[in-house]
């Protein structure tokens, strides 16, 4: 029983810090959450395929990576860094959003901010980690979320380790959550198919997010630079007059 409570309170977490980001591919929302267990099996092979596709495509940000110390542009409320941790050297864009005050929607008292790093080793992307870390100060709760994916383009997405925590410091946390889980162990049966919605309603929509803003932000620099391409080569057409 305890575990299905702690299940659910960290699927609670991950949803109600993300937002509605629009519905993904009919062919990957079909299946009911009322499926047989065949069906459920082959809707989660669909998802799995689908995760590793959009992984894929975040590979090509190790482009990024490369111009990492140029980058002065990025999407609105996002923060670009390149660091490194234990577990290697990675790119990351951090979104937030500020929690208003529940009956006073003008006074922020609280931060809601979403982060995604991506690790690689040379041009291969070996690891995907979302956090989300939620407080407020007014109502004094604090909540942060940790998603980390190995392997993510060729490997298996029940591979994935989630942690959660609830009012600790950050670095308590990362170290020691109040909970952890590896997706494997996630129930995904017709009765609670808590695996498969991890996968379609949080995991996929955050990627294909993530993915947008990497993108933005890489076609950020490029516009930039072509705008000094631009003003340059006007300037010499201008010169033409004398």
């Amino acid at each position: 029983m305890l575990k299905k409570l702690n299940h659910g309170l960290m699927f609670a977490v991950v949803f109600t810090a993300t937002a509605s980001l629009g519905a993904i591919d009919d062919a990957f929302k079909a299946g009911k959450d009322s499926q047989k267990a065949a069906e459920l099996a082959e809707t989660e092979k669909k998802l799995d395929d689908q995760i590793r596709q959009i992984a894929e495509r975040l590979q090509a940000m190790y482009t990024l990576r490369d111009i990492a110390p140029k980058v002065k542009l990025t999407p609105s409320q996002t923060v670009f860094t390149m660091s490194k941790d234990e577990d290697g050297e990675y790119i990351e864009l951090l979104a937030y959003t500020f929690n208003p005050q529940s009956f006073n929607y003008a006074k922020p008292v609280g931060t809601a901010a979403k982060t995604m790093r991506l690790y690689f080793n040379g041009k291969d992307l070996t690891k995907i980690k979302t956090i989300v870390d939620d407080q407020n100060f007014y109502e004094q709760y604090k909540y942060y979320t940790r998603v980390v994916h190995p392997g993510p383009t060729k490997g298996n997405p029940n591979e994935i380790q989630l942690a959660t925590s609830f009012n600790k410091p950050t670095e308590v946390s990362e170290k020691t959550p109040d909970y952890q889980v590896k997706l494997a162990d996630v129930e995904n049966d017709p009765t609670n198919p808590n695996r498969l919605k991890f996968k379609r309603d949080f995991y996929i929509e955050n990627l294909i997010y993530f993915e947008k803003l990497f993108r933005f932000t890489f076609e950020f620099q490029k516009r930039g630079a072509s705008n000094g391409d631009v003003e340059t080569i006007n300037r010499l057409k201008h010169s033409l007059r004398y």
